[in-house]
C-alpha cells in the first residue's frame, strides 16, 4: 500500500509548468507581440521615408536641394535607428522568455528523472518476487489481480514518462539553440545601432561642412561642385590607367572557377549598373569602363560580407573615387571591395568576418550620383592600396563580380 501511495504522489509531482513561471512567460509573449507590432509600424514609416529620399535625390543639384537631401537621409536614418532599437528590445524579451522556458523544462526533466528512477526501482523490487510468491502472500486472488494491474500501470507510466522525458530533452536543446541564435542576433543589432548612429553624425557633419564651405551661397556651392566634378573625372581616368596595367600581372589559373554562388550578394536591391562598358559608364567616365557593379537599395541599408574573410583595408577617398570603402580578403584568391559607404561597421583591419556580417552601410560618398553600393572583385595577388592626396586608393586587377555571384 505504501508503494502505491508513493507512486500516486510521484505522478502529482510531475507538473509541466509552474503557474507563476507560466504567467511570466505569458506576460513576456504579450510584450513581444507589442514590440513586433511597433516594428511593423516603423517599417511602414521607413518605406514612406525611402520614397521621400528617392524624390529628394532626383532634384536638381543645388545647395538647397543638397541640404534637403541630407535632412531626408537623417530623417530616414533616425527611423532606421528606431527600428533597430525595437528589434533589440524584442530580441532581449525573447531571450528572457527562452531563459524562463529553459529553466522550467530543466526542472521538469529533473523531476521526471527522479520519478522514473523510483518507478524503475519499484518494478525491480517486485521483479524479485516470483508469480507463485505473489499469489501466496495475497489474501485473495482479487488482491493478486490488483497487484498485477498496479504493476502494469507502473510499466505503462514508465513508458509514457520516458517518451515525455525524451521529448522534453529535444525541446530543451531546441530552446538552447534558439537562445544562442537570439543572443547572436542581439549582438549584431547592438553593433548595427552603433553604426547607424555614427552615420547620422557623419550626415550632420556633411551638412555643417557644406554650410561652412559655401557660406550658404548658391554661387559658391556651384563653384565647389564644378571643381569637384573636374577632379573626380581626372581621378577616374587615373584609376583606369593604373588598373589596366595590373590586369596583366596575375595568373588566371589561380582563380576559382567562374560560377554562381562563389560569392553572396552583399546587398539586396536593384542592379543599377553592370560591369564593363555600360550606358552609364560611357557618360560618367572618360575611359567608358566600369570596374565593378552597382547595387541600389536605400540609403543607410546594411552592407554584408560576400564571403568569409579578413578585413584587408579600410579607407576614405573623401569626395573622390570610392569615398568610404572596405576591402575583404578571402581564402579563394579573391578580394572584394565595398565602396561609396555612408559609414562603417564595427570591424577593424585584420578582423575576421563571416558571410553576411554587417561591414558597412549603403551611401553616396566619393564619385557617386546617388545612394548605392559599388561592389568590386579583385585578384588578391594584385590588390594594393596607394596613398593619394585625397586619401587611400584601392587598386588591383578587377574581375566581373557577376561571374561569382
Amino acid at each position: 500500500m505504501k508503494k502505491l501511495i508513493s507512486f500516486i504522489l510521484l505522478l502529482f509531482l510531475i507538473v509541466p509548468v509552474i503557474a507563476q513561471a507560466a504567467s511570466l512567460i505569458d506576460d513576456l509573449r504579450s510584450q513581444i507581440d507589442q514590440k513586433e507590432q511597433e516594428i511593423k509600424k516603423l517599417e511602414a514609416q521607413a518605406a514612406a521615408y525611402k520614397k521621400e529620399l528617392e524624390s529628394a535625390q532626383g532634384q536638381k543639384n543645388t545647395l538647397k536641394s543638397q541640404l534637403a537631401l541630407i535632412q531626408s537621409r537623417i530623417t530616414k536614418l533616425r527611423n532606421d535607428i528606431s527600428i533597430t532599437g525595437a528589434k533589440i528590445d524584442n530580441a532581449s524579451l525573447k531571450i528572457e522568455e527562452l531563459t524562463l522556458d529553459i529553466g522550467e523544462k530543466q526542472n521538469e526533466i529533473d523531476k521526471r528523472k527522479d520519478s522514473l528512477a523510483t518507478m524503475i526501482q519499484t518494478l525491480y523490487e517486485y521483479d524479485d518476487e516470483s508469480l507463485i510468491e505473489m499469489v501466496l502472500v495475497k489474501n485473495s486472488f482479487s488482491d493478486f489481480l490488483n497487484q498485477v494491474h498496479y504493476l502494469e500501470t507502473i510499466q505503462e507510466n514508465v513508458y509514457k514518462n520516458l517518451l515525455a522525458f525524451q521529448e522534453l530533452k529535444k525541446e530543451l536543446e531546441g530552446d538552447r539553440t534558439e537562445a544562442e541564435k537570439q543572443r547572436s542576433e542581439l549582438y549584431g543589432l547592438q553593433n548595427q545601432l552603433t553604426g547607424q548612429k555614427n552615420v547620422v553624425e557623419q550626415e550632420k557633419n556633411e551638412k555643417n561642412y557644406l554650410l561652412t564651405k559655401t557660406k550658404g551661397q548658391e554661387k559658391q556651392y556651384q563653384s565647389l561642385l564644378d571643381d569637384t566634378l573636374k577632379k573626380q573625372a581626372e581621378i577616374q581616368q587615373q584609376i583606369y590607367e593604373l588598373e589596366d596595367k595590373l590586369k596583366l600581372a596575375y595568373d588566371p589559373n589561380s582563380l576559382p572557377e567562374s560560377r554562381s554562388g562563389v560569392l553572396f550578394w552583399p546587398l539586396g536591391g536593384v542592379l543599377s549598373q553592370g560591369y564593363g562598358y555600360t550606358a552609364y559608364s560611357k557618360k560618367l567616365y572618360a575611359s567608358g569602363f566600369h570596374n565593378g557593379i552597382d547595387i541600389a537599395s536605400s540609403y543607410g541599408e546594411p552592407i554584408r560580407a560576400a564571403l568569409n574573410g579578413t578585413i584587408l583595408a579600410i579607407g576614405n577617398c573623401g569626395k573622390y573615387a570610392y569615398g568610404k570603402w572596405i576591402a575583404v580578403k578571402h581564402e579563394n584568391a579573391l578580394t572584394t571591395l565595398y565602396a561609396h559607404l555612408s559609414g562603417y561597421g564595427t570591424y577593424k583591419v585584420g578582423d575576421s568576418v563571416k558571410t553576411g556580417d554587417i561591414i558597412g552601410y549603403e551611401g553616396s560618398t566619393g564619385y557617386s550620383t546617388g545612394a548605392h553600393l559599388h561592389f568590386g572583385v579583385y585578384v588578391t595577388q594584385t590588390f594594393r592600396v596607394e596613398s593619394m592626396w585625397y586619401g587611400m586608393l584601392p587598386l588591383g586587377a578587377h574581375l566581373d563580380p557577376m561571374k561569382y555571384l
